[in-house]
């Protein structure tokens, strides 16, 4: 069965009405399925108990605050003292991107024209061959305050990275090589690759204060009593130009692409390349999907998303699901989840992938 949610918050401090991303119906994926609308509230019959007894305790000094997984001690004991966001490009000719399988997590943000970007977070893990990078966008620091991280950037529109370090958030753009190079193989503005350790060593003599070691950006655990079967594959659409499906593929999901502006009914597989030329498909064990209202930024009048407040929220792994709303009253905070009867929502430790949806994007899942 397919499902789509259609969720719409008021709000008086933003102004959806002026963004040029057009809300269309979901494109059905398979032709004999039938579609149903939900509202966000509605009581599931499929609701499954899968209780687990084993307690669980974030620990900020031994476990990966992208992942919550506890990391054995020659990581946890030698990790760096800062938390490193790149931001990646993700048109068409930036694909395959390279280094995002190695990232300690990723987040996937809205950007002009339909399209999406992404924070590479790095901070128990490395890559020699991140890329490529791409300017800020002003959702971006919303997202990285929690971590009191550095953004890494090759630029921004004319007044954002003022904003963005007014907000808390430190950034560092282009730097010339080793730590950040330009590729032969790609053109400009599509071919600026770095090293993240390089990087870090530029950040380390730049005198960027030092941050303790951060909580997640949400709560962890393993209590999955309040999920539900039958998510075996994800559609989460942001525009007519970018819709991403995730398929279960053993214990994780494998990502797809629809890109509008190359094939509009098309799903291809989004693979990374290395830098010696291996590539393969791009895979998460969850999905977390977190939506809200689409605000007009005023220093660049770029589409952002709102990260603060309450909207809804879903979370898939392992071909489950729950979904419900999330809550945050500032940039610097975590977010709270909370499921349809305002039980605490904590999502499985394992790799994730983050969506920052707009509200007039839609979220579908199918049992096949």
């Amino acid at each position: 069965m397919k499902k789509v949610i259609s969720l719409f918050i008021l709000s008086t401090l933003v102004a959806c009405s002026t963004t040029d991303i057009q809300e269309n119906s979901q494109q059905d994926i398979e032709s004999n399925e039938v579609t149903t609308t939900t509202s966000q509230f509605e009581n599931k019959s499929t609701s499954t108990s899968t209780s687990i007894i084993d307690t669980y305790s974030f620990n900020n000094e031994k476990m990966s605050p992208f992942t919550g997984i506890e990391l054995p001690p020659e990581l946890w004991l030698k990790r760096p003292r800062r938390v490193l966001a790149f931001k990646i490009d993700n048109n068409f000719n930036a694909r395959p991107q390279s280094g995002i399988q190695e990232a300690d997590s990723i987040v996937e943000i809205l950007v002009e024209g339909g399209m999406t970007r992404f924070l590479a977070f790095y901070y128990d893990k490395t890559s020699d061959y991140l890329g490529p990078i791409r300017s800020a966008r002003p959702t971006d620091p919303t997202l990285v305050r929690p971590y009191g991280g550095v953004l890494v950037v090759s630029g921004a529109t004319p007044g954002l990275v003022p904003e963005i370090r007014e907000l808390g958030v430190a950034v560092l753009e282009e730097q010339a090589p080793p730590a950040m190079f330009r590729i032969e193989s790609r053109t400009a503005p599509h071919n600026l690759y770095s090293d993240t350790e390089l990087v870090r060593e530029i950040i380390d003599t730049r005198g960027f204060p030092f941050n303790p070691p951060p909580g997640p950006m949400y709560p962890f655990g393993n209590d999955q009593d309040n999920w539900s079967n039958d998510a075996n594959r994800v559609i989460v659409k942001y525009s007519d130009f970018t819709t991403v499906i995730w398929k279960i593929d053993g214990d994780q999901y494998s990502r797809f692409i629809i890109d509008g502006y190359v094939k509009a009914d098309e799903a291809v597989a989004h693979n990374f390349i290395t830098r010696d030329g291996y590539t393969d498909i791009i895979k998460s064990e969850s999905i977390v999907i977190i939506q809200g209202p689409i605000y007009i930024d005023e220093a660049t009048t770029l589409p952002s998303v709102l990260t603060v407040g309450v909207g809804p929220v879903f979370i898939f792994n392992n071909g489950k699901y729950v979904e419900g709303t999330w809550r945050r009253n500032d940039i610097s905070e975590p977010f709270d989840f909370y499921d349809q009867n305002q039980n605490p929502i904590f999502v499985p430790p394992s790799s994730q992938w983050i969506h920052i949806l707009p509200l007039n994007g839609t979220v579908t899942w199918l049992s096949s």
